[in-house]
């Protein structure tokens, strides 16, 4: 089941009849004929991140906009450039390649690829498979204007059920991005990276395309990747009253996976690769083709009515060290949204209601290599061939009355029926089964204006995950839906102080869980997941932005208490695979000439290795430093240099249940020192 498939002759062909339209069609203002609709009217989905930041803080929790033009100062490759000094965010590349650890409150907390425990969007349309997996490449961070993470519950808007929350990439559109930008990047371990995106709007239409190609050897052997992307949008407003828009996405990505080393062969040699993946050529190449349709009716009181849909196909090649997986996936989905402001009793109030439906099929196929010679890919014979189908079905909705003109009181909840089956195929190898998975989740938030500048807020809600295919089954036990209650408290404002304006978001939350799914990995590279009885994440999310005239600065800071409760096997010990605290941070100051120059850095404490907290990942900080520069309208570029230090350190790590203070191959080391270069100009 192997598909080759290249985006460059299709990007070629697109890029040059999207030019082409730009400098024929859209930039003919002039001969343009007279539109019912006018070319000012607000459109519903190219809104700026300041509006979009401003309608999130309507929310009674945590909630951030990361502005796409901060991340575009230095290297915007990965999601975790993007997301690296969000708010509550904890990112981390495992060795430089677009897969990374990604969580919020401890969501997925094991995963360092394929992530889980959020919902991960492009414009509002979900991007996660149906069983809840979702892919870090299909993430254009160049194509996006801003970024919306809304942790935990605070996502019920987009109806998500998960642990960890929300994280949506808005596109750029053609309202709202340059008619043609060219923008490159490259630097060390052979880093290449390019981009060109087109621009236009024609009266009530507009349109956006970017073509990406990156190209790395990567900092450890056996770890080049080569991802081509081609994203898109086209819209209508087909009257003042109804907005469409279609996205596609086209991703080609191939990436070799190094594998984990022992602490020791880190330190000695953090470039070195594990010797089975380079055997067995452990990779990670996908295929993804994606359309979908986001439409907006505004009816005569004002109310709104949203409807989402997507296709997507994906195939998947996946060698590993002990077999080679094989995948073919078809997902569709279906969303409904309405929203309505009432007044009652004298009263404002707002009120949502929502439906989404997924429902994913794959055929997964897998051949084992048995006594075969350690050669690449060795096997021929399929040993596994079932078909899995994951459908989902999430009911929701959420009322907010403005009791006073400072306090706004929230009560929502959600019902979430999913159902995980797999069922033989060609060459049947169970479990074999059909498991469904049903429950309501409620919330309450109050959001109080303590003063003009200052907003306090407080909310209780659960959360319900049932587990994806990976992680369904424990052998021949059935793996239960992981729930929780979650406590949150926090405060966010806007002040200035000598000069500088302060933006601070920060939030205390505690999440008590049953059932948590919680993945080991044996026998060095499968893993196994299994429920926890009982556990807690606590902490706090901290993120602070000061600007001047001269300087700014950013900070984002996490403390992590993730602990089992009462344990059977682990006692109250610290849940493994996240650092106790961790730091973001970034200085510049503004030199002549609209130069700016400042350090960065990441510091971390120890994580743990195993749930027996036996072996740990050292803690760690890394420096660097960046210089960027804007020489006219549209023109810029960027030095960054990172672990100038050159610092060995393990970036993430597998996670265990016992390691008996031994020394394991569970340590993916973090880069060595780097420099990168790049330059865009916007026309």
């Amino acid at each position: 089941m192997t598909h080759p498939f290249t985006l460059t002759p299709l990007a070629l062909a697109v890029s040059t009849v999207a030019l082409t339209i730009s400098g024929a069609t859209w930039g003919m203002h002039e001969t343009v004929v007279e539109v019912s609709v006018p070319l000012e009217q607000q459109s519903a989905f190219s809104v700026t991140p300041a509006q979009a930041l401003s309608e999130l803080q309507r929310t009674a929790g945590g909630v951030t906009v990361v502005d796409a033009q901060h991340y575009l100062t230095g290297r915007a490759g990965t999601m975790e450039d993007t997301l690296k000094l969000a708010t509550g965010v904890f990112i981390q590349s495992r060795f430089g390649a677009d897969e990374a650890r990604v969580s919020i409150r401890g969501s997925g907390l094991q995963r360092t690829f394929h992530g889980r425990g959020l919902m991960l969007l492009q414009d509002g349309v979900p991007l996660n498979l149906a069983d809840g997996g979702f892919d870090m490449q299909a993430i254009e961070p160049q194509a996006t204007c801003y970024i919306e993470v809304e942790r935990g519950a605070n996502a019920l808007r987009y109806g998500s059920s998960t642990l960890g929350g929300a994280i949506n990439y808005v596109s750029q559109t053609g309202r709202t991005a340059p008619p043609l930008v060219l923008r490159a990047e490259a630097g060390s371990f052979d880093y290449q990276r390019y981009q060109a995106s087109v621009a236009g709007q024609q009266g009530s239409a507009d349109g956006y395309a970017s073509f990406n190609f990156t190209e790395q050897a990567g900092f450890r052997d056996h770890a080049r990747q080569r991802n081509q992307r081609l994203v898109g949008n086209v819209g209508w407003q087909l009257s003042p009253q109804i907005e469409s828009r279609f996205y596609v996405t086209a991703v080609d990505t191939d990436s070799e996976l190094p594998g984990n080393l022992t602490y020791a062969q880190l330190k000695a040699n953090p470039r070195k690769a594990d010797a089975l993946s380079v055997n067995r050529d452990a990779k990670r190449d996908f295929a993804l083709y994606r359309l979908a349709n986001r439409t907006a009716i505004t009816h005569d009181d004002n109310s709104q009515t949203e409807v989402t849909s997507y296709a997507a196909k994906k195939y998947l090649f996946h060698p590993l060290g002990f077999a080679r997986i094989e995948q073919e996936n078809r997902d569709l989905g279906l969303g409904l949204r309405h929203s309505r402001n009432t007044q009652w009793l004298g009263m404002t109030q707002s009120h949502v209601l929502g439906a989404n439906w997924r429902r994913g099929l794959t055929v997964d196929e897998q051949c084992t290599y048995g006594g075969a010679p350690v050669t690449t890919h060795p096997c021929t014979t399929k040993t596994k061939s079932n078909k899995l189908t994951a459908n989902n079905l999430e009911l929701y909705g959420e009322s907010r009355w403005a009791f006073t003109p400072a306090t706004t009181v929230s009560l929502g909840g959600q019902w979430t029926d999913a159902q995980r089956k797999v069922a033989p195929g060609d060459v049947p190898l169970g479990p074999f089964y059909d498991q469904d998975y049903r429950r309501f989740s409620p919330k309450l938030g109050v959001l109080h204006h303590l003063t003009a500048s200052l907003d306090v807020y407080a909310n209780v809600s659960a959360s319900y995950e049932p587990p994806s295919f990976s992680e369904t089954t424990a052998g021949a036990t059935f793996n239960q839906a992981q729930r929780a209650r979650t406590y949150e408290l926090g405060a966010r404002a806007v002040t200035f102080f000598k000069g500088a304006q302060l933006s601070y978001d920060v939030s205390v939350y505690r999440a008590q869980l049953r059932n948590e799914l919680l993945a080991l990995t044996q026998n060095g590279t499968q893993t196994l997941t299994v429920n926890a009885d009982q556990t807690v994440h606590q902490g706090v999310e901290a993120g602070l932005l000061a600007e001047a005239e001269q300087w700014r600065g950013q900070a984002s800071y996490l403390y992590n208490d993730f602990k089992f409760q009462r344990d059977a096997q682990f006692g109250n010990h610290r849940i493994a695979g996240l650092p106790d605290q961790v730091l973001s941070a970034e200085f510049a100051l503004r030199l002549p000439k609209q130069m700016w120059l400042g350090p960065t850095l990441r510091a971390a404490s120890r994580a743990w290795v195993d749930h027996a907290n036996t072996l740990a990942a050292p803690g760690y900080s890394v420096f660097g430093v960046k210089l960027n520069q804007t020489l006219s309208p549209g023109l810029s570029w960027f030095v960054e240099g990172r672990n100038l230090g050159d610092k060995r350190y393990a970036a993430t790590t597998g996670v265990m249940r016992n390691a008996g203070g031994n020394d394991q191959a569970q340590f993916a080391p973090g880069e060595g020192r780097a420099v990168y270069v790049g330059a865009s100009k916007a026309f």
